[in-house]
């Protein structure tokens, strides 16, 4: 997969993708709620995939990644028991957030 670095030398613009939670909202997901993104990838991965999809489609070279609430801390901070977060964290491969996605 190409870097930023690599594609900027090539093309002198890189278009990221829209509102993620103002889309999902548009769409019918709750985003009133402290976990908003988080849930979104737990509860609608389709929709999660299908914005993210459609954003490609319009145009959007980068997708900036929906994980960033996806932490060990932010589940437990919402109440969230340690186990079932690690073992979310453990499930998802990564320790870590993917903060953004080149186009496929």
């Amino acid at each position: 997969m190409a870097s930023i670095t690599s594609i900027l030398r090539e093309f002198p613009l890189i278009v990221l993708d829209g509102a993620f939670g103002t889309e999902i909202a548009r769409r019918g997901f709750n985003t009133n709620d402290d976990l908003w993104a988080a849930k979104a990838l737990f509860e609608k991965p389709e929709l999660v995939k299908a914005v993210h999809r459609d954003y490609f489609e319009a145009g959007a070279d980068v997708s900036i990644s929906a994980s960033y609430q996806a932490t060990v801390e932010g589940f437990e901070a919402n109440g969230f028991p340690y186990v079932w977060c690690r073992k979310r964290e453990k499930n998802s491969g990564q320790t870590g957030s993917i903060t953004a996605a080149l186009r496929p």
